[in-house]
């Protein structure tokens, strides 16, 4: 076999190439990770899920469990709003969305349903509209119906098991369901 004197030198700079990547990955894989842009940017266990509505500081924060209010500021990076906010004691809920308009009261509220199923944070039954419900896997417009005039008949649901009294949900069924829908909290620190 001829092996001509462009091939030979086109074998060696391709070797080059391959060494110097080589290097550069061994000082590369020295340096410390990144940390994500935002401070408070990786879900844990136990760590609660908040939405950020308008400012500069838009966008989601997973956020220690037992975060009051008053610290959430500071957390998404815009103190000066915290003189705005009411019930400044009160304990972040999960899902919560705090809402800061150009002019005027910050609010604070709850997630849409379609953006808490997306961050694998469950309904809450006695708030879940009907349209709400019909985003759950398993839920159709009759499931959905029923399970909002079962809710109405009683007043509320004190526990998901309750749903088994719906036609069409028995055990199994409801298992699926439950991973996507409970009964919260209520009194204070409800949203």
């Amino acid at each position: 076999m001829v092996v001509f004197e462009q091939q030979k030198l086109g074998a060696l700079a391709l070797l080059a190439l391959c060494l110097l990547y080589y290097a550069v990955s061994l000082v590369d894989a020295g340096r410390p990770a990144l940390e994500p842009a935002i401070p408070w940017g990786r879900q844990e266990p136990g760590s609660l899920t908040v939405g950020v509505s308008g400012g500069r500081a838009e966008g989601i924060y997973f956020i220690p469990r037992g975060t009051r209010l008053a610290q959430l500021p500071e957390i998404v990076g815009i103190p000066e709003i915290a003189a705005g906010l009411h019930g400044r004691e009160q304990r972040v809920p999960d899902g919560a969305l705090l809402s800061i308009p150009s002019a005027g009261v910050i609010t604070i509220g709850e997630m849409g349903a379609a953006t808490r199923l997306a961050l694998g944070l469950r309904l809450d039954l006695n708030r879940a509209s009907a349209e709400d419900l019909l985003l759950v896997p398993g839920i159709g417009e009759r499931l959905a119906a029923q399970i909002i005039n079962l809710r109405l008949a009683k007043g509320g649901f004190g526990d998901i098991e309750e749903l088994l009294a719906v036609p069409g949900i028995k055990d199994k069924r409801l298992k699926n369901l439950a991973g996507y829908l409970m009964v919260g909290p209520a009194g204070p620190g409800a949203i």
